[in-house]
This record gives structure tokens, sequence and C-alpha cells, in this order.
């Protein structure tokens, strides 16, 4: 019985340094405190790594989200490009240039015979 009746005594003991710890931070009498200025420069140091530490993590989570941007670019990219190579690829053939030359009535013809190379000494 008496253990109960201490467990209780400390649980009330217990709420009541709570409750007075929360009343002395919402007035602030805890900065007014020798313990807190004692250690104030180390409490702005934690305060100043934690900001820091959260702008550092939103701006990598911008370069991340840059970085799938100018990747989903760089896919789209490749894909025109093998598309237009492909494209010149098909309109460099000699049958693609001849039925061109015929849609439009040039009267280019093609040589019979092979090109003589000039050599100037």
């Amino acid at each position: 019985m008496e253990e109960k009746n201490n467990d209780i005594q400390e649980n009330k003991n217990d709420s009541l340094v709570r409750s007075n710890v929360l009343k002395d931070i919402i007035s602030g009498k805890i900065f007014v405190s020798s313990n807190i200025q004692k250690h104030l420069g180390y409490i702005f140091f934690i305060f100043f790594l934690a900001v820091f530490y959260i702008g550092y993590c939103y701006t990598v989570e911008n370069t991340i989200r840059e970085n799938k941007k100018l990747d989903k670019e760089i896919k789209l990219l490749r894909t025109e490009y093998i598309y237009q190579s492909s494209e010149l690829m098909r309109t460099g053939k000699k049958s693609e240039i001849i039925k061109q030359i015929q849609e439009r009535n040039l009267t280019l013809k093609e040589p019979k015979n092979p090109f003589i190379r000039i050599k100037i000494k």
C-alpha cells in the first residue's frame, strides 16, 4: 500500500515539475536563469545548425527535382535526335533523291560516267 502511495506521490511531483517547466518556458523565466545563460552560445550554435540543415535539405531536394526534369528532357531530345538522323539517312539515299527530282520536275539527270579526279601539281 505504501508503494502505491509513493508511486502516486512521485507521479504528482513529476507532473508538477513538468507543469512548472512548461510555465517557465511560456513565461520566459527559463531564458533568464543562469544555467541557460551559460549555455546560450551552444544553444544558438545548435539553432544555427538546425536552420542550416533545413535550408540544405531544401536545396538538395530542388537539385534532385531539377536533375529529374533535365533527365526527362535529355531522353526527349535523344529520341528526337534519333528520329531526325534516321530521317536524314532516308532522304540522303540515292533512290529518294531521284524521287524528289522527278516530283519537282527538274531537268537533272544521273551521270553515266564516273567523275574524274583532277590533280594539280
